[in-house]
């Protein structure tokens, strides 16, 4: 791809996987003397108004968008023309800093901007000042469809997990015993627990307490460890809906990475406006992007006036939380005639 008459540049590089049925998008958006650009006039806040610019990738369905609050800070959006399920990755390069934003099996709206990343601006990200900005962007496309295999044949009910779960009640070959806070014992198996837990698993690989004495103790409400426990076992939480909020503390602890994704399902499932906030305070501090995007939607869309006289608005302390909210809600308010802000500081810079 040849570079654009702005002086940033757009490199794609696609490739299709057939037997795996997905479609790979590897696009670097290159941005020169980005210290430099943060200077300049162009880019002066002192209007305190949402600039942007937006490309379009060709042979691609995607569109990039960066915004500036000014020199101060710089938010990454992109979107898709067609509705896709999903993987992407966003790496943010300087010399100085290296930023990564994730989100994995993400089914993507056509034509709604996703929000990828929010970054404060240090005007000494980087002591050279010709030093460009590398917006690297990673999307795998899925576009395989499942067949439906019929078959007249019955086939007997899958008991694995069925079995597995029999253990938790049945100690007779059990050689750990793990407690609650609360004291209560739970009879389980050391390899069992170290197969589907690294930190688990730490507990018996050396010379530890929990090691020689074959006794765990924990932090967690006797129903949350049970939860965990189950889980372990079968793959399964049948009182997920619960306390979904607690479990996700436990399945984070744990790298339990499946859990954490069904306590985000579990989340998004019982959105409301009086919970809306702590809900993505919660998704933030567990980077649970595919919970802040929908929270984010759900706000956006008619009900900021609403959430704005709920306790959970009233509690927010931190500004920047508050505007990241703002920032959402305004993405897409793009006018047809908005400057090309990175073009109007090359431009600038050049002058020079």
């Amino acid at each position: 791809m040849e570079d654009n008459p702005n002086k940033y540049t757009i490199k794609l590089d696609k490739s299709t996987n057939t037997a795996a049925g997905i479609d790979i998008y590897n696009i670097t958006w290159t941005i020169p003397l980005f210290n430099q650009l943060l200077q300049t006039k162009a880019m002066d806040d002192e209007l305190r108004t949402l600039k942007n610019t937006v490309v379009e990738v060709p042979d691609t369905p995607f569109k990039l968008k960066v915004s500036f609050y000014g020199n101060a800070v710089i938010i990454i959006y992109f979107l898709s023309s067609t509705t896709s399920f999903m993987k992407w990755c966003l790496e943010f390069r300087l010399p100085d800093l290296h930023l990564i934003a994730s989100m994995i099996d993400y089914t993507l709206k056509a034509n709604e901007w996703q929000f990828c990343r929010r970054i404060r601006l240090d005007h000494d990200l980087s002591k050279d000042r010709t030093a460009p900005l590398y917006l690297s962007f990673k999307f795998i496309v899925s576009h395989a469809v499942k067949a439906a295999i019929c078959s007249n044949i019955p086939l007997p009910c899958i008991q694995l997990s069925e079995n597995f779960g029999n253990l938790l009640t049945d100690d007779s070959f059990s050689d750990v015993t793990i407690k609650s806070a609360e004291g209560i014992e739970f009879k389980a198996h050391k390899n069992v627990l170290a197969v589907r837990s690294k930190v688990l698993r730490a507990h018996f690989e050396h010379s530890t307490k929990e090691n020689i004495t074959n006794v765990v103790e924990t932090l967690w409400d006797t129903e949350v460890l049970r939860d965990v426990l189950t889980f372990v076992y079968t793959d399964k939480v049948p009182r997920l809906d619960d306390a979904p909020e607690k479990l996700l503390v436990a399945a984070d602890y744990y790298q339990l990475d499946r859990l954490k994704s069904l306590c985000e399902e579990a989340l998004n499932n019982r959105l409301t406006i009086e919970n809306a906030i702590d809900t993505l305070q919660l998704a933030e501090q567990y980077s649970l992007n595919a919970l802040i995007q929908s929270t984010l939607n759900f706000i956006k869309n008619e009900r900021i006036q609403l959430i704005k006289e709920t306790q959970g608005w009233k509690n927010i302390q931190s500004v920047e939380f508050i505007q990241r909210i703002i920032d959402f809600i305004f993405a897409d308010e793009i006018e047809i005639n908005d400057i090309d802000i990175l073009a109007a500081a090359l431009y600038e810079v050049s002058k020079k």
